[in-house]
């Protein structure tokens, strides 16, 4: 028997078909640069989120939409835009800001909806330091939608890393989080990545 690895050619971390990212100044640029700044280790340039991390990421987002497309009235809204006093406006809009949640919930209320898929334990819970990069996308997105209501699905790859006997792919675990947040936290994040924005030059 004869095996060689040959070049897959496949480029998982690409949008599926009907996705479009407009050019122009995107919300994860604005919050993407800053955490690369207050961690660099992590989210540096020099920093682990390889092609390959990146592929798995997009392709549990595209699974989990299928999902709740047949189980939750939910939907992806698309791209938005706002400007940086946080009102809507069109795409294209100049100085505006452009930003696409993952999902969103009806419920009487609008719920956001966002979805992550991480090696970091879920030992120390969602409140831990290293997943405040999170929170800090749902106030971005949730300030000019007026959304105060997420939901967070997290798939933990190696789960608690535990490694038990009886489960030694490390408890891979799939939670979901309810959040709500305060007004003034969405304002207080909000002015934050403004202030960076304008200070780094992103914006006027």
């Amino acid at each position: 028997m004869k095996i060689t690895e040959v070049p897959h050619g496949l480029d998982l971390s690409k949008p599926t078909e009907g996705y479009i990212r407009t050019p122009g100044l995107h919300m994860s640029d604005i919050y993407g640069a800053l955490y690369a700044d207050l961690e660099p280790a992590r989210y540096g340039k020099n920093g682990p989120f390889g092609h390959t991390r990146m592929a798995f990421g997009t392709v549990f987002e595209q699974v989990l939409e299928i999902a709740f497309a047949h189980h939750f009235l939910g939907e992806r809204p698309g791209e938005l835009a706002c400007l940086p006093d946080a009102r809507i406006v069109p795409l294209g809009t100049p100085n505006s800001i452009i930003f696409s949640p993952d999902q969103l919930f009806f419920d009487r209320v609008t719920i956001g909806g966002e979805f992550k898929a991480t090696k970091m334990t879920s030992r120390h819970g969602i409140q831990d330091a290293r997943f405040d990069k999170y929170f800090c996308q749902m106030k971005a997105y949730g300030k000019p939608m007026q959304v105060r209501l997420w939901h967070l699905f997290v798939l933990f790859i190696n789960g608690d890393y535990s490694f038990a006997k009886d489960d030694p792919d490390g408890g891979m675990d799939l939670k979901k989080f309810e959040i709500e947040f305060t007004q003034r936290e969405l304002d207080d994040n909000w002015n934050m990545l403004m202030r960076y924005a304008r200070k780094k030059g992103m914006l006027i």
